[in-house]
């Protein structure tokens, strides 16, 4: 009768080595998520502008007051 033959099985100290690899792989293909740029509405603009009349910065200037509101909240 013949001897049956069997693969022998790889090291472990192999198999510890290729998944550190694969680790690295993996957190060099992570992504870091760009910030999310948030929609500032004609409503949102209108009350800041009421606020910057109100506190007299831009007197007799809507349009200023409207521009400067635009600034703050978009940045």
């Amino acid at each position: 009768m013949a001897k049956k033959v069997t693969k022998k099985k790889a090291s472990t100290k192999k198999k510890a080595t290729t998944t550190k690899r694969t680790t690295a792989k993996k957190a060099a293909r992570t992504v870091v998520a760009a910030p999310v740029a948030t929609t500032v509405t004609d409503d949102q603009i209108r009350i800041r502008a009421f606020e910057i009349y109100a506190s007299g910065q831009n007197p007799s200037n809507p349009d200023a007051d409207w521009h400067q509101a635009e600034q703050e909240l978009r940045t």
